[in-house]
């Protein structure tokens, strides 16, 4: 991933693309190349702590720096204000190169200044190395840190009650304020103590209905002498420590070696260059560290822990990329959470205090999906065999149905969701307290995956000698296959959304999809052929599958507008790019030799990798042009789908 001048030589170009360093603890680095932060989640040091918050803190937001060279100073950095962009370092930016850590060259006639930002694994730390690559006589640099102090989700537009303060010992500052503290330390230069404010500071791509204004304290300014060839490292940390320039060189090289792995030591590599960005973002998404329970976050900066999208996910971000031993304690995590839950499925898990909720009523038919690709992917069945009592107990849940997330089987076979719960399906979510989009009944993706794990205890139980499941669960798969296209088949061509009775939804979404995609496919070629055939030509668009046709009379295609209309657009037309792993699997399931056609499904996402997170997928796009992201600028579902199609189909 490289970025030259004339991809960063405006505001606009360079505050739309974005560098993410992260520790594997749910901590990151998150900011635009030009080091404007637009949004309230940018910082240079996020980090989670213990205790109830779901989100981590902002401690550093940035730090602004200023070059004196032969008696002028040159500003590095650059601002958004809410009247003025000020200063414009960003037209002192050379370059930017992703591997193997973010970097960016500034260039002052002929001073070269190289600045690396990385965060350690398994550290709550972001380091900042400055290196002088060319400069005819030595400089000086001013290092200004930015307090923000603050929850990630929050904005402080006033300064007033703040009660900032900052103490200097040797190489160290302490700042406190707002409730927590954070450190900068160095092992050079003079600390000036010279408290400022930074105020009316706007995040203009704040997901909110107006941009957030947030107000910033620096507690003084860092001087720097630097001759050519010299390296200096700064580290930011939410813990008081020190760091000299070995310690600095060795942790660079340690955080480097690390990264260039994640991204050797894939059979992927060996199929497309695409995968190599995608790959290194996906170790974003991945934490395997220190004896802990694996995670797969969601996506950044959101950083939340939840079964559908780890589930989703695991096929891509771990098993194509051949971590198959992280992919079976990963499930085994999970099941052992179910278990602990009465053999149900928990949908969600506090990042800290490791409390569950049992909401999302489809979180254990995703398992058995992710069961399914660790038992292909690994050609082993030992991990059904090892725990087949409990897998047996969670699927029973299911056919006995399950009150506590309003799931219920009906005569025909199908599942059929009675809930009012905002979280109860992946189109649950809520506005002013209720849902945006109603869906109950039978739902065509919930009966789409339970008959994908029906078949498939179905056929653990014949590999492991279980005759009696094995004619339970065929029976009920039978059953299923003979009732869903009686419940769900539309004759204009497609599949409509949900039934309940006389009630149902004949309007054309993606979740049809899924019918046809999954490891077992519920419909019988023909049909499902005329399934790809209308997502293709009705929903498809460049970075996923719109959520709904945009002929009908409730499209709504972009975010925008009021916070409520920008949820609703969620589902009402804007494109998933996870979505678009599931069809293009189906579209080749139907079609193997056209994979030429899969691959310009795929190609537009190498453009989108030098935009938004570098290297990344967004978690969502409108549904119209021109196409824009939103959500998370790295949401793992939709790295990971990507990394499953090239791994699997291509």
């Amino acid at each position: 991933m490289y970025l030259g001048k004339a991809d960063v030589n405006t505001y606009q170009k360079g505050s739309s693309r974005e560098f993410l360093t992260s520790n594997g603890w749910g901590g990151f680095g998150f900011s635009t190349v030009i080091g404007a932060n637009t949004r309230r989640e940018h910082g240079l040091l996020v980090v989670k702590k213990s205790g109830e918050e779901v989100y981590p803190d902002v401690l550093i937001s940035k730090v602004d720096e200023t070059v004196v060279s032969r008696g002028k100073k040159y500003h590095l950095s650059t601002n958004r204000y809410t009247d003025v962009i000020y200063p414009d370092g960003f037209r002192y930016l050379q370059e930017y190169q992703a591997e193997p850590l973010p970097g960016m060259l500034f260039v002052i006639h002929s001073v070269f200044l190289r600045k690396t930002v990385f965060m350690p694994r398994n550290m709550q730390a972001t380091i900042i190395k400055y290196e002088l690559l060319s400069a005819p006589e030595s400089i000086q640099i001013e290092i200004r840190p930015l307090a923000a102090h603050r929850g990630m989700m929050e904005v402080c537009p006033d300064k007033s009650g703040s009660d900032f303060e900052s103490f200097f010992s040797k190489n160290s500052v302490t700042i406190n304020g707002r409730g927590l503290q954070s450190h900068i330390s160095f092992h050079k230069g003079e600390w000036s103590q010279k408290p400022l404010w930074f105020e009316n500071l706007m995040y203009e791509s704040d997901e909110c209905e107006r941009p957030g204004i947030d107000t910033l304290w620096s507690p003084g300014i860092l001087s720097l002498d630097m001759s050519e060839g010299e390296s200096v490292y700064i580290m930011l940390s939410s813990k008081s420590g020190s760091i000299d320039q070995s310690q600095g060189a060795a942790l660079e090289t340690a955080t480097s070696q690390w990264i260039l792995g994640s991204i050797t030591d894939t059979p992927l590599m060996k199929k497309t260059p695409l995968a190599r960005d995608l790959i290194q973002s996906a170790s974003h998404c991945v934490s395997e560290t220190d004896g802990k329970k694996p995670i797969i976050f969601s996506g950044y900066p959101s950083v939340r822990e939840t079964a559908r999208e780890t589930f989703i996910s695991i096929p891509g971000l771990l098993l194509v990329t051949g971590k198959t031993d992280t992919a079976k304690k990963l499930l085994q995590v999970w099941l052992d959470r179910a278990v602990m839950n009465g053999h149900v499925m928990p949908s969600d898990v506090d990042p800290h205090g490791g409390s569950i909720s049992t909401e999302a009523a489809d979180s254990g038919l995703w398992f058995f999906y992710a069961l399914n690709k660790y038992c292909d992917q690994s050609g082993s069945t030992e991990f059904a065999e090892e725990n087949w009592k409990d897998l047996v107990a969670m699927l029973r849940k299911f056919r006995e149905g399950i009150k506590e997330i309003g799931l219920e089987i009906d005569q025909n076979g199908l599942l059929s969701l009675r809930s009012d719960n905002l979280q109860s399906n992946w189109m649950a979510r809520g506005s002013n307290g209720s849902s945006i989009i109603q869906r109950r009944g039978n739902l065509v993706e919930f009966n789409s995956l339970w008959y994908n794990a029906l078949r498939t205890m179905e056929q653990y139980a014949g590999l492991l000698g279980d005759e009696n499941e094995k004619k339970e669960f065929g029976e009920l798969a039978t059953l299923c296959w003979d009732s869903f296209p009686k419940i769900f088949w539309n004759e204009k061509g497609y599949l409509n959304d949900w039934v309940d009775g006389e009630d149902k939804d004949e309007s054309i979404r993606c979740n049809q999809i899924l019918a046809v995609s999954l490891p077992v496919s519920v419909m019988d070629p023909e049909r499902g052929r005329s399934i790809v055939e209308t997502c293709w030509n009705e929903l498809y668009t460049t970075f996923g599958l719109r959520t709904l046709d945009p002929h009908h009379d409730k499209y709504k295609g972009s975010c925008e507008g009021r916070l409520d209309q920008r949820e609703k657009a969620r589902f009402m037309g804007m494109a998933w790019p996870w979505l678009l792993g599931q069809f293009i699997t189906a579209y080749l399931r139907y079609n193997p030799d056209r994979k030429d056609i899969a691959w310009c499904f795929l190609r537009p996402f190498i453009s989108h990798l030098r935009k938004g997170c570098l290297g990344g997928v967004a978690q969502i796009f409108d549904g119209s042009m021109p196409y824009r992201s939103h959500g998370d600028a790295l949401y793992a579902p939709s790295v990971a789908e990507l990394l499953r199609v090239i791994g699997e189909d291509m």
